[in-house]
């Protein structure tokens, strides 16, 4: 994949255990999310790699890409639209770069 077709890191988002937290996790939310970069093409280097949320925040894990520090985050952020016309966030898998 050439580097001008990349998806950008912050537009990478994966669901990760749906409406319930404890079928997916902050663990394989970030493994998941690391995936889908390498996958899309960018070099990701995990720094420190997994590490538990703290303070009831969404940061689950730390990577550098291409020398740009990026914070994961796994928390309600997908919306799923429910087949009785509900719509409900779900738990996904996110970054964000650190400024």
């Amino acid at each position: 994949m050439t580097q001008g077709r990349r998806v950008d890191p912050v537009q990478i988002l994966i669901r990760v255990g749906d409406t319930d937290p404890d079928l997916g996790g902050n663990e394989e939310a970030y493994q998941e999310w690391v995936y889908l970069a390498r996958e899309a093409g960018w070099d990701v280097v995990e720094s420190p790699g997994f590490q538990g949320p703290g303070g009831g925040g969404t940061e689950c894990g730390r990577v550098e890409i291409e020398g740009l520090a990026y914070r994961v985050h796994y928390g309600l952020r997908a919306r799923l639209d429910l087949p009785d016309g509900e719509t409900v966030l779900t738990y996904a898998a996110w970054a964000e770069p650190v400024r």
